[in-house]
């Protein structure tokens, strides 16, 4: 009784942080900085030290909604009339019940980097955009702003369905198009400068170290680029915690849904490898939240 109190209380807490991380996605064995680079963030960039394990919550639901652009008012999906607020307001309505039937997570919508149909003279003012779903790997093509609410409401019960029973998803509901990615994975930077000049200055040095080693390992994709086994790193607006910039978020189509930050370009050649290629593998003190989930199938 004695030796399992003293036990209690002298485990390292990160010996237990890093056991409660590998029952989800394992840790590397390898240093999580590359000694032959030489990239580093400006000495302006300050970023604040402490433990950044469980600061994030887990995510069951991402709708990220592409713009074209590295930064957005500070309130990135407020903008009328757009898809990316109408999905924001439907998960203010719906997300509870979406959470309750996952049991994973916060519903959230994202803008991003990833360009809209230039074509398409509806899409520059945001009320016609395809929207990315993950963890589902799914596009939904050119869904405008009136019908977001019901096709949402029909589509993600049958994404849900569809991967817990090794299903093929719909190719469409209500007359717009449904497309698998065949994306290898997709990494989150924040790049968001209105939020945090932070963001803005580490986001595209991390990306810029992350694309060299991706063309290095063939895994590079201009978008567009849509052959299976692709990496795209893109930027996202504010995600919380800039105070521990970067952070990266890495969803992986094998189920694994990883959180970073506090990373620097050191870090970028070992992510890339050991993470976003190697089968998920992390650094506990880099790790703000870890998921793992049923891969995808199409």
């Amino acid at each position: 009784m004695l030796k399992s109190l003293i036990s209690k209380f002298t485990e390292d807490p990160k010996i237990k942080r890093d056991e409660e991380i590998s029952k989800s996605v394992p840790l590397s064995d390898c240093s999580s900085e590359c000694d032959s680079c030489t990239a580093k963030f400006p000495a302006s960039v300050k970023i604040e030290d402490g433990d950044i394990y469980n600061s994030s919550k887990p995510t069951s639901l991402h709708f990220v909604v592409p713009t074209g652009k590295t930064d957005w008012a500070h309130d990135a999906t407020s903008t009328a009339n757009t898809v990316e607020n109408q999905i924001s307001k439907w998960i203010e309505k719906k997300s509870s019940k979406i959470v309750t039937n996952l049991n994973e997570g916060s519903v959230k919508v994202s803008t991003s980097s990833l360009p809209f149909d230039s074509l398409d003279p509806r899409c520059y003012d945001g009320s016609v955009n395809d929207v990315l779903i993950l963890p589902y790997f799914i596009w939904l093509r050119k869904i405008d702003v009136a019908n977001v609410d019901s096709v949402l409401g029909e589509l993600v019960p049958a994404l849900i369905k569809s991967r817990e029973e090794t299903l093929p998803p719909p190719t469409e509901i209500q007359g717009y198009k449904i497309e698998p990615s065949n994306a290898h994975s997709y990494v989150f930077l924040c790049s968001h400068k209105t939020r945090d000049k932070r963001c803005g200055i580490t986001a595209p040095i991390m990306k810029k170290e992350m694309d060299f080693r991706l063309r290095d390992t063939g895994h590079y994709r201009d978008f567009g680029d849509d052959s299976p086994d692709g990496v795209f790193v893109q930027f996202i607006n504010h995600v919380g915690g800039h105070k521990f910039s970067a952070n990266v978020i890495v969803y992986l189509r094998t189920g694994e849904i990883i959180w970073l930050a506090k990373c620097n370009p050191l870090n970028a050649r070992p992510i890339i490898d050991e993470t976003v290629l190697g089968g998920g593998k992390v650094w506990g003190d880099l790790v703000r939240v870890v998921q793992k989930s049923k891969g995808i199938q199409w």
